[in-house]
């Protein structure tokens, strides 16, 4: 099944294995998108929305479908120096397991569920696309078109 969604999440989900793909250890170290954070940091932060929507959809499958506060200043900064850290050969793997899970779990969402999160469900984005072209556009102006090719 798919819906409004499918297509722009597939697109830069692919686009995010593609750059993830040509990624060098050492690239994951490069300071990207901002004071404080690495490509590693902003791969990792990618993962950890797309884990935290994910984790949402689970729980208003079960339960009522509902608000889910958010600071996301603070939860960005507090999670930023543990982000950093994390292994890159499992940083990479988790990425693109977190956008693919992500993406088979809204594509196979109900069309009247679908529409009930888009209205009582705020404030989790179901179009990933928009989050994954920013951050991958900054990773990519930090490690230049070609660094980091195998």
């Amino acid at each position: 099944m798919s819906n409004a969604y499918s297509a722009q999440n597939a697109q830069w989900r692919e686009r995010l294995m593609e750059v993830v793909g040509r990624l060098a250890d050492a690239d994951l170290d490069r300071p990207a998108g901002g004071p404080g954070w690495t490509v590693g940091g902003l791969l990792a932060h990618m993962a950890f929305y797309d884990y935290r929507a994910l984790t949402l959809l689970d729980k208003w499958k079960k339960n009522a479908i509902g608000p889910s506060g958010l600071d996301i200043d603070v939860v960005n900064d507090s999670l930023k120096p543990l982000f950093n850290v994390l292994r890159p050969r499992e940083l990479r793997r988790m990425v693109v397991q977190a956008a693919e899970d992500l993406d088979a779990e809204i594509d196979a969402l109900d069309p009247g569920f679908l529409s009930r999160i888009e209205s009582e469900g705020k404030p989790v984005r179901l179009n990933r696309a928009a989050h994954r072209e920013h951050h991958l556009g900054q990773i990519e102006k930090a490690v230049g078109a070609e660094s980091g090719r195998r």
